[in-house]
C-alpha cells in the first residue's frame, strides 16, 4: 500500500500524517531555536544545533548499515507510541546488517506492543535502543517507567537474535539483542 505505514494492529499511518508530524516537531525545533537566541542564551541553540544534527547523522547511519525498515519504524514511532519517549543512540561500525532489518523491526515492534498497554500515563516511560553494529549486530534495550510486570518474554521470540535479560522488574527492563551471525 503506497504512502501507508501499517502496523500490527492494522491502524494506517499515511504519509500526509507522518509529513505533518515531522513539520509540527520542525516547526517546535525552530521556535525553541529561536527563543534561545532572542534571550541571547547562543550556547543553547547551539547545544540544540548539535541535538538536531546527531539524530539527522543517526537517520543516515542506520539507513547506510541496512535497517531501512527498522529506521522507519524508529521515525514513526512517537507518532503511535505518543505515551512512550523514545531515545536512540548508534554506536555504527559495519555496514551489513540489511538480513536482520525486517526481524529487528518486527522484533522492536512486539516488544513496545507487548508492553505498552500496560503502561499508566502518569509518569512518563522511556525506552533507549543503543543499535551497534561491529562483528556482530546488538541492539540494547532499556525501557523505564511505571508499569506492570507482564508477558513481554513471550512476545520476543525469534530465530535470528539471542535475547539475554540484564534486569527485568516491575519498572525496567534492559535487554541485549545480539544476532545470531557475524556481520560480513
Amino acid at each position: 500500500m503506497l504512502g501507508c505505514v501499517t502496523y500490527m494492529d492494522h491502524n494506517e499511518i499515511t504519509l500526509n500524517e507522518i509529513l505533518r508530524h515531522t513539520m509540527h516537531d520542525y516547526l517546535n525545533n525552530m521556535h525553541l531555536l529561536q527563543m534561545n537566541l532572542d534571550m541571547g542564551k547562543t550556547e543553547e541553540a547551539k547545544a540544540l544545533i548539535k541535538k538536531y544534527s546527531q539524530k539527522c547523522n543517526q537517520f543516515f547511519d542506520i539507513n547506510n548499515i541496512g535497517l531501512y525498515k527498522t529506521n522507519e519504524w524508529l521515525q514513526t514511532f512517537s507518532i503511535k507510541y505518543n505515551q512512550l519517549t523514545l531515545d536512540v543512540q548508534t554506536s555504527l561500525l559495519n555496514r551489513k546488517a540489511s538480513m536482520y532489518d525486517e526481524a529487528l523491526k518486527d522484533y522492536l515492534s512486539r516488544f513496545v506492543q507487548a508492553i505498552y498497554p500496560h503502561f499508566r500515563g502518569y509518569q512518563e516511560q522511556f525506552l533507549k535502543l543503543h543499535i551497534i553494529s561491529d562483528e556482530f549486530l546488538e541492539i540494547l534495550i532499556d525501557i523505564r517507567g511505571d508499569w506492570s510486570n507482564n508477558k513481554w518474554r513471550d512476545e520476543l521470540i525469534g530465530d535470528l537474535f539471542q535475547l539475554e535479560i540484564l534486569e527485568a522488574t516491575n519498572n525496567s527492563i534492559t535487554v541485549k539483542l545480539i544476532a545470531s551471525g557475524r556481520l560480513e
